[in-house]
């Protein structure tokens, strides 16, 4: 009900815009952003970097490992450069300083305010937080200050029907408010670029005005660990039996991932006597009911079926170094990370065929059918697993570190 009434204005909002009106607003809104060089910098400019979620609740998922991996980096590439400040927001206050991730150290927790030369970065997925206090971050343009967003994908936008109503309501009041804000995005892949460009064209009417910037993301699931985490010895640390081969999947289970398909492959190869197991690593996300319903109720559930929704970072780190190989079988995606985390940890992939996927041909990625059944789907993990297990696979891991992430971050908006 709560959230009911927190959108209740966004709803009518949506309803009552047209698309000429939603135009007509977004080129008014960006006429306060200041040009950059019309701007006399100082010497040490302030980097406010948003944690609004992630500094109030990880959970894990591929996005905030993003998040993390990139603060931690920033933190440490920015010193000297820039005055670096997380920050957040939540229902009762605007955003202010935060102790992150040191939770004791003391740092300016009032509101924040910007001067000539400020940049804010919209780093997490803050989609309530950005459309609450889109005054205070208005104030902050008019003061000088300057805003560049990330960009995970435009799906919500694009591909409606795959996520929830109230997701995709709260993702587009987050979008038609950063694109009055924002100086810049940043862009975790070439695909996502094109696709916030056709969406920025389409739904704005902005072919120009504003910069992109692809951000190669980086892979070491180690690199995003907070120093708080206990490294548990590689004893205790995976909790299934690891000394047989096994295939994975990670990603939080919702419709556009693709789970059910791999499941009913792996279902038909069983039926033909196969010994292939499947483990699931994700949380469970919308519209998955009868999917969980049929992975609980499968009668290779516990054997040759796993599914953990629980796993955090250590230990799926331990999970990617122990499998024989990853499969991703998303229907779209912004970037696809534990593909390149699968990569990072010399695991051969077997992936749709998607174009986004295919940027990583001849790296270790082989690729099924986008529309394949699940005989074709069988046949083909079943051909690719008995590579993988020859090692006939060879896997070129990735190059780009988060660091080197956080420096191509800092080359774009500075």
């Amino acid at each position: 009900m709560k959230a009911f009434w927190d959108l209740l204005p966004r709803h009518v909002e949506q309803a009552v815009t047209s698309g000429v009106i939603r135009k007509l607003r977004a080129r008014y809104q960006r006429r306060k952003i200041a040009p950059v060089q019309e701007r006399a910098l100082p010497t040490t400019r302030r980097l406010f970097i948003d944690l609004a979620v992630i500094s109030r609740h990880d959970a894990g998922t591929g996005i905030q490992r993003v998040v993390r991996a990139l603060a931690l980096a920033l933190k440490d590439e920015a010193a000297g450069e820039w005055d670096v400040r997380f920050v957040a927001a939540d229902r009762r206050r605007p955003y202010h300083g935060i102790s992150w991730p040191d939770a004791s150290a003391i740092v300016d927790r009032a509101e924040i305010w910007a001067e000539p030369g400020d940049l804010f970065i919209g780093l997490d997925f803050s989609l309530d937080t950005i459309r609450r206090y889109r005054r205070q971050l208005s104030r902050f343009v008019q003061d000088g200050g300057r805003f560049w967003f990330l960009i995970c994908d435009l799906l919500p936008v694009e591909k409606s029907d795959w996520f929830s109503p109230n997701n995709v309501l709260r993702y587009k009041a987050w979008l038609d408010t950063i694109v009055g804000l924002s100086e810049g995005f940043l862009c975790i892949s070439e695909q996502t670029e094109r696709d916030l460009q056709r969406v920025l064209a389409t739904r704005y009417g902005l072919t120009s005005g504003y910069r992109t910037k692809v951000v190669a993301m980086g892979h070491d699931i180690r690199e995003s660990l907070l120093d708080s985490v206990t490294v548990r010895s590689s004893d205790n640390a995976v909790r299934f039996d690891t000394s047989s081969p096994f295939w994975l999947m990670v990603g939080t289970l919702e419709p556009r991932k693709g789970h059910a398909d791999i499941l009913a492959a792996f279902s038909a190869l069983w039926r033909q006597g196969a010994d292939n197991r499947l483990v699931l690593v994700g949380r469970m996300g919308w519209r998955i009911d009868d999917l969980r319903d049929a992975i609980h109720a499968h009668p290779e559930y516990g054997d040759k079926l796993l599914w953990f929704d629980d796993i955090d970072d250590l230990e799926l780190g331990h999970i990617y170094q122990a499998c024989s190989g990853v499969i991703i079988a998303s229907h779209a995606e912004g970037f696809g990370l534990p593909l390149i985390e699968a990569l990072g940890h010399g695991k051969p992939v077997l992936a749709r065929d998607l174009p986004i996927f295919r940027i990583h041909e001849g790296q270790g990625v082989h690729y099924f059918p986008a529309d394949a059944d699940a005989q074709e789907l069988g046949a083909c993990i079943q051909q690719w697993a008995d590579h993988a297990q020859a090692g006939r696979i060879n896997v070129v891991r990735p190059s780009a570190s988060w660091k080197s992430s956080a420096r191509g971050l800092l080359a774009a908006i500075a």
